[in-house]
């Protein structure tokens, strides 16, 4: 677990590796936590998310960008919720 990311991101992860598509394997969690935290941290401000700002903050985190689509699935259904 990286210290930088507050565990609130964590938090979402395990709830996301209950839902996705593809299992969530233990090395990929700081990163996940990561992506979601650049994630909502831009939604939180109010910041446009193209597909391209996807892809970057998926690189940025060292996510696999084949889960974008399905991360932004996931905080839609989260969100309505």
């Amino acid at each position: 677990m990286n210290n930088d990311i507050p565990l609130k991101f964590y938090d979402i992860v395990d709830e996301y590796a209950t839902e996705c598509a593809e299992p969530v394997q233990e090395s990929e969690r700081g990163a996940l936590a990561r992506y979601f935290q650049l994630l909502i941290n831009r939604l939180s401000n109010n910041e446009e998310i193209s597909e391209e700002a996807q892809s970057e903050m998926a690189r940025e985190a060292g996510i696999n960008e084949k889960r974008i689509d399905d991360i932004a699935e996931f905080l839609n259904q989260w969100g309505n919720e």
